[in-house]
């Protein structure tokens, strides 16, 4: 006996796609809405202090940050606090800081980006 693969509207075939496309929209857009990672910085005298969150108001805690020269050399590293933060001393040249939550969750600022106290 042959298979009938016709599509034949309202004969109920299209529920179970019906569902399929429901279920798929629903997981794309729960990724869609992941939250972003942020980085704000400030300087005052020979200080930067830095504070990182999520754009959904969570906290960045125990993430590591390094702190790079436009050569390429690392001069600081660590872990943000436990209230997402971190400091350092002002290195003599130009710089940026990157902080890495993971993938798709790693932010970068530049000193031309640092609010200056």
């Amino acid at each position: 006996m042959p298979v009938n693969t016709e599509f034949r509207p309202g004969t109920g075939k299209t529920l179970p796609v019906m569902q399929f496309l429901l279920l798929l929209s629903a997981l794309t857009s729960s990724i869609a809405m992941a939250h972003s990672i942020n980085l704000v910085c400030s300087q005052s005298d020979k200080q930067v202090s830095c504070k990182g969150g999520f754009s959904d108001g969570s906290e960045a805690s125990n993430l590591p940050w390094e702190v790079i020269s436009y050569d390429d050399q690392l001069l600081y590293q660590g872990h943000t606090s436990n209230r997402s933060e971190f400091s350092f001393q002002a290195p003599g040249e130009d710089f940026y800081i990157l902080m890495d939550a993971g993938p798709g969750h790693v932010v970068e600022l530049d000193i031309t980006d640092i609010e200056q106290n």
